[in-house]
């Protein structure tokens, strides 16, 4: 395309009187990759079931919906995820429509609903633990095939980032409960402690910043920190310690990162953090910093 195609597109809109109609594109574009940007903290790890589930509040979309289960279906297929009769937990398509203005756009939302904990709570609650989606500026000549083909992005995105997440646990074979995990894995729970058994052993200091009620502290308990290999690499490059981030017995800079699971590591000479690596979803930063 010539540098002077771009002037002529635009001049043939203004032409054309569809100003209006792209500047709503373009608003419903940039506010769909907002969301889309702030939608991503999220793990897939161990999800090997749920219910499939659709809802629909697009009266022009409903005929679309059995097509929409059947590439459910066939993604969850490839997965070798069970589908039927977990309703604790459950992958759902949302789709609503959406408006910015006078600018209507049709939201299409994959979710996944699970039990989680929460601190306070006695029981389990219920919550969103992932969530992406697209918006789509709805025609009627192309309609079928613009839901078709956000459905199947979507789907993609799942399929792939599945993949990724639990390509690492082939191997896990030891799992422990988060009241005996440093006890079992060797952690000292002693900030200071380990500080000191790190100025000695002239190795840096990794700290697992955790809490009692975090499921995506289980998660990396489980599925990544346990891994054998994974464990004989930590140890022979730092001192590990998990500390529970309620209790504050430790230096102020460690407070300054709320979400947990976080891991630090610090220099023991200075007390400086030299690494800082947030939630369980970004445990691949964590895995190539173990082979550097």
């Amino acid at each position: 395309m010539s540098s002077s195609q771009p002037m002529i597109l635009w001049y043939d809109t203004f032409k054309n009187g569809s100003y209006m109609i792209l500047l709503k594109t373009l608003q419903l574009f940039i506010l769909s990759t907002f969301l889309l940007q702030a939608q991503s903290f999220f793990s897939l790890t161990g999800v090997d079931s749920y219910d499939q589930i659709i809802v629909n509040t697009v009266p022009d979309t409903n005929q679309y919906n059995k097509d929409i289960k059947a590439l459910m279906t066939a993604m969850s297929n490839q997965l070798g995820i069970d589908t039927k009769g977990h309703d604790s937990r459950v992958l759902v398509f949302v789709l609503k429509r959406f408006s910015v203005g006078e600018s209507i756009g049709i939201k299409v939302a994959l979710e996944l609903g699970e039990y989680v904990k929460r601190r306070g709570v006695p029981i389990d609650v219920f919550a969103v633990t992932y969530m992406s989606s697209q918006i789509i500026t709805p025609r009627e000549d192309t309609l079928e095939d613009q839901l078709a083909d956000s459905v199947e992005e979507l789907l993609e995105s799942f399929r792939l980032q599945h993949i990724e997440d639990n390509k690492e646990l082939q191997d896990v074979s030891r799992s422990f409960n988060h009241e005996d995990f440093a006890k079992a894995m060797k952690y000292e729970t002693d900030y200071y402690v380990a500080l000191e058994k790190a100025k000695k052993e002239k190795k840096p200091l990794m700290v697992f910043m955790s809490t009692s009620y975090c499921p995506w502290c289980r998660k990396l308990e489980n599925q990544v920190l346990a891994k054998e290999k994974i464990d004989q690499k930590i140890h022979e490059k730092y001192v590990p310690v998990m500390l529970n981030y309620d209790e504050k017995k430790f230096p102020e800079n460690l407070l300054e990162i709320k979400i947990t699971p976080t891991l630090y590591i610090v220099n023991p000479q200075s007390g400086k953090i030299e690494e800082k690596i947030v939630g369980y979803n970004n445990r691949s930063a964590f895995l190539h910093l173990l082979k550097n």
